[in-house]
């Protein structure tokens, strides 16, 4: 059987925002122990034990993720930003031929384009179409190779677009190139938020 330090560290580790909280020294250790202890254990009985895990566990955690963001950071900061209008997501049930698209993916079912919409015309009338999305703008991260060596970075991107309400419509990571499309009206954030991420 796991000891109570094992048996905390997982509920923490499955928290992406709780262990969050606990790097930046924001948890009341208490109450979080009392929790913990009442999910896990089903009474107060270890309360004691799991605060005292809690409080070891803060250390440990501030001290490696505060090295993963500074390696994060440094592949943002070395990276660049592009942006394209008038894009449109089209997602089929089938290939669709003749056509020029900025990239696909082909999933177990259903196939998503990102094109450019002056492409609309050649794919409106295909009974395949299950839906088409327009009017919006693809921006892509232009990062080095360190990306792909680099764990988090494309985490990082989307929380801190997801902490600021922006949906993410249709997203596509290929090599060094993180490209997100979103809703016209989200550019402008979006771009101010990257931006902010990659000086």
């Amino acid at each position: 059987m796991a000891g109570i330090s094992e048996l905390v560290w997982l509920y923490v580790k499955r928290r992406p925002l709780l262990k969050e909280s606990i790097r930046e020294g924001i948890v009341n250790y208490s109450a979080l122990a009392r929790k913990i202890c009442m999910e896990a254990f089903g009474s107060k009985k270890n309360e004691n034990a799991v605060k005292m895990a809690l409080v070891r566990m803060a250390d440990r955690i501030a001290e490696k993720e505060e090295d993963m963001e500074g390696k994060i950071l440094r592949v943002l900061q070395g990276s660049s930003i592009s942006i394209r209008n008038k894009v449109a997501v089209v997602i089929s049930n089938k290939e669709l031929e003749q056509l020029d698209y900025l990239s696909f993916v082909e999933g177990k079912d259903f196939i998503t384009y990102i094109m450019e919409d002056c492409e609309l015309g050649k794919v409106r009338k295909n009974k395949s179409i299950r839906s088409i999305e327009q009017n919006l703008n693809l921006i892509t991260v232009h990062s080095s190779p360190a990306l792909e060596e680099t764990p988090g970075v494309i985490a990082h991107i989307l929380n801190a677009l997801a902490s600021e309400g922006i949906n993410i419509v249709e997203f596509v990571s290929c090599y060094t190139d993180t490209m997100l499309v979103i809703k016209q009206a989200d550019t402008s954030r979006t771009y101010e938020l990257l931006s902010a991420l990659t000086e």
